[in-house]
């Protein structure tokens, strides 16, 4: 070519054998080869500590680990607390205010006079006079003033802990999480998809999907459940300040009727045994050797047993924070990287489709999560 034409060829390759069968100075007198050695980061010369050579590939996968964790973590907090807190305040406000306006004394009393009147007049032979039946009614009136707003309080806590808990916590976040983290992701690789970044990484012997989606999706795990968890306890917090207020319950009151329904007792038997005492005594080796980890409710099947845990609050959330954002990162991962003649005019509907797409599997995966809260036996 430089005698024919005048052209020269330049060839740039990371595989020096190869450049060397095709640059081959016998064949072709005059070419030159040219190795170029990867740069070191200098150090202190009083560090003790080796020079480390430059990523060839830019950042390590830790960074890109870290990088993604701090980013899908830090930058989701603020939404998802103010998201909980208007959720908790709102919720909580409206709970309180029904509970505080049902009253049941007069339908009670009513009950009363109409059954406990005749069986008077049965037991006596006579109509019971207006005295009579004053006193019984005082006698009711004062039950349910001191039985009542117990029951208010803790079927309130009930209602908050098991609402965000096992249902509106891990829903929300994941919803809201489709479009943080979903949406970045997707349009991150998308754009990789449509500037050929991803068939360079494929050129360069590396595997475009492990590149991206291992530290994204790792740190997308590790963030979804903390930013559930986070969301949820506020919620439930502003809760025990709401409900007070309103007249229903106390503070203290509140916190241990949370505590009682966010962590009730397992019941798996070896669990039950321990609560109970009945190990106390035993070295650790005994203690495993008589590990019992059947459902000490219905038959005590391993599908009971995994249901018990299941759908044991703390596992519940877990499961479900992990599950719907392992539904993000599949969905975005794959309509990203659908169209492989992608353009950049593409990217903004590769992002709604992750989205929507995502979001409607959330919906449906949890109505699954539902029915194996319900195969749960109280």
């Amino acid at each position: 070519l430089r005698k024919e034409t005048g052209t020269a060829l330049l060839l740039i390759s990371h595989e020096p054998d190869l450049v060397s069968m095709v640059m081959n100075g016998d064949e072709s007198p005059g070419n030159m080869t040219v190795l170029l050695d990867p740069p070191t980061i200098s150090r202190d010369l009083h560090s003790p500590k080796k020079a480390r050579k430059l990523n060839l590939y830019g950042r390590s996968a830790r960074d890109r680990f870290a990088e993604k964790l701090s980013d899908y973590f830090l930058w989701s907090l603020p939404l998802i607390v103010l998201t909980f807190v208007a959720c908790g305040l709102a919720i909580s406000m409206l709970s309180a205010d029904i509970l505080r306006k049902i009253d049941v004394t007069e339908p009670v009393l009513k009950i009363v006079d109409k059954e406990v009147r005749p069986m008077l007049k049965m037991l006596t032979g006579d109509d019971p006079n207006a005295m009579t039946m004053m006193m019984i009614n005082m006698k009711i009136r004062g039950m349910l003033n001191n039985v009542v707003p117990g029951a208010k309080a803790t079927l309130y806590a009930l209602g908050m802990a098991k609402l965000f808990v096992l249902e509106i916590g891990p829903l929300v976040t994941a919803l809201l999480l489709s479009g943080r983290i979903g949406g970045s992701y997707a349009g991150e690789v998308a754009t990789m998809q449509s500037t050929a970044q991803n068939a360079l990484l494929k050129t360069l012997g590396i595997n475009a999907r492990i590149w991206t989606l291992a530290p994204a999706l790792l740190a997308s795990l590790i963030a979804s459940p903390l930013l559930t968890s986070i969301g949820t306890a506020l919620a439930i917090y502003l809760g025990g300040l709401v409900g007070p207020s309103y007249g229903v319950g106390t503070f203290d009151g509140y916190i241990e009727d949370i505590r009682r329904a966010v962590f009730p007792t397992l019941r798996l038997r070896s669990i039950v045994a321990w609560v109970e005492g009945d190990f106390d005594g035993q070295g650790f080796i005994g203690i495993v050797r008589s590990l019992d980890l059947r459902c000490t409710v219905g038959n005590s099947t391993v599908w009971e047993t995994f249901i018990e845990v299941l759908t044991y609050p703390p596992c519940f959330l877990l499961a479900k924070a992990c599950t719907f954002m392992l539904i993000i990162m599949l969905v975005a991962e794959s309509a990203a990287r659908r169209k492989r003649d992608l353009t950049p005019r593409d990217v903004p509907g590769v992002i709604t489709r992750s989205v929507v797409i995502a979001s409607l599997l959330i919906i449906v995966s949890d109505w699954g999560f539902s029915q194996l809260l319900l195969k749960r036996q109280y």
